[in-house]
């Protein structure tokens, strides 16, 4: 397949960029080659955005030549002969020698050493995955397909490359599914078989925390990862997270409405980021027990951060959710109470489980989570320092009169210093009537 025909699909500034890649390999006479996930997405015409090459030859000192060229950020992994760019622009590239890998035993991390590029091809995890094309002058857009990864993308077929694959690296048993639903391919009998016998060997609970994490997340991260979470439960993978984590009927539901409840939360509050991937892991858990998920928090080397967010409890959540659809008035300063130290992303969980549920009462949901949101800038007026200025002594109690002041705030009780005022030395006025009694 020609530059034209393939090449083309990247924008003009990344072919040129390409073009003067290739030159400089010719300059070092090296080969060089674009690689992996960014040929497959030109392939199937789909917009691809980081740049992988290899080199036959040396390819950390190919790397440091471009970064010097082009005065990119820099980080070399030398065990992997692999090197990381960041140019000013805000591209990442990924630079690699050819190479062969061998596994000591299953799961471990593999050694390397250089060798072609068909040999480099050989080792990736499937064939959609395993073509390259040649960025010298002279071959400029050729593509090489050793190994049939047109015929495959043709077919929608994820194939591994050997049958040890799955064994060799069980995190391609998480890639395979994630690739399987991002396109809407099928694994092929072969590797459905394959990848099912790596699962039923648990070779998953050898691989390290973060490298599990690194699947995981990768996987909840797509663009709507319902059907690969189905997936997952399906092939009773989800047992690697935690052998207890109930993949329920319930669960499955509020699994199908994170995506809808996330768009909400998106359009209505532009400015959150909100971690998607927890998100899923929150409701996957959420019928488990505090004991599940700090095992699982464990097990995947979640960051303090992410554990802190995975730690609201089912109770809690189950609390607030049936406080804030309860039929009753529930003044906005309740509300704050109630969810004061919630994430975005349980928030997010509370509206996930409330559309599984009751979808009557979605809109006094989506009004309670609008408020608190608002609410959360509230500020009072006066301070500690004001308050010892009025007389009260410092200590505990100034937590408790400016809590009650930031509760009449919110519900509009108050709306300025002087009005503030009044409502402490009245809150004060009747705490020491109480105290004469």
């Amino acid at each position: 397949m020609t530059e034209r025909s393939l090449l083309s699909r990247l924008s003009q500034k990344r072919r040129s960029l390409l073009r003067e890649l290739g030159n400089l390999a010719d300059e070092g006479r090296v080969s060089l080659y674009l690689v992996g996930g960014v040929v497959r997405d030109l392939l199937l015409k789909r917009e691809t955005w980081d740049l992988d090459l290899t080199v036959e030859g040396d390819g950390g000192a190919f790397a440091r030549l471009v970064a010097d060229r082009y005065r990119a950020g820099l980080a070399v992994f030398e065990r992997f002969a692999t090197a990381r760019l960041a140019f000013p622009d805000g591209l990442k590239m990924d630079i690699a020698t050819t190479r062969r890998e061998s596994y000591a035993q299953p799961a471990l991390l593999p050694t390397v050493q250089p060798a072609s590029i068909e040999e480099d091809l050989s080792r990736r995890d499937f064939t959609i995955n395993a073509m390259a094309i040649q960025l010298n002058r002279a071959r400029f857009g050729q593509l090489l397909d050793p190994y049939g990864g047109q015929c495959d993308l043709r077919a929608r077929v994820i194939r591994v490359l050997h049958a040890g694959s799955f064994q060799d690296d069980p995190t391609r048993i998480f890639r395979a599914i994630r690739f399987e639903q991002r396109f809407g391919f099928r694994l092929d009998p072969a590797t459905a078989r394959l990848l099912a016998q790596a699962a039923s060997m648990n070779l998953i609970q050898r691989l390290s925390g973060p490298r599990l994490q690194n699947e995981v997340l990768l996987l909840f991260a797509e663009r709507d990862p319902v059907r690969a979470i189905a997936r997952l439960g399906q092939l009773k993978l989800l047992r690697f997270l935690h052998r207890h984590l109930g993949y329920t009927k319930s669960v499955k539901r509020t699994v199908a409405a994170v995506p809808k409840a996330l768009a909400w939360w998106g359009r209505r509050f532009p400015d959150s980021v909100i971690d998607k991937p927890i998100v899923y892991l929150m409701v996957l858990s959420s019928e488990s027990s505090q004991a599940v998920v700090a095992t699982m928090i464990r097990r995947l080397a979640l960051s303090r951060e992410q554990a802190k967010k995975m730690s609201t409890g089912r109770d809690r959540v189950n609390r607030a959710l049936k406080r804030l659809t309860d039929s009753g008035a529930v003044r906005h300063s309740q509300v704050f109470r109630l969810l004061a130290d919630f994430s975005d992303e349980a928030l997010v969980l509370l509206m996930a489980k409330q559309r599984s549920t009751q979808s009557g009462l979605r809109g006094l949901l989506k009004r309670q989570l609008v408020a608190y949101m608002k609410n959360k800038a509230v500020k009072t007026a006066l301070t500690g320092r004001d308050l010892q200025a009025m007389g009260l002594q410092p200590g505990p109690q100034y937590t408790t009169v400016l809590g009650k002041l930031l509760d009449a705030r919110i519900d509009g009780k108050v709306s300025t210093e002087e009005e503030e005022r009044v409502f402490v030395r009245k809150w004060l006025g009747n705490q020491n009537v109480r105290n004469d009694y």
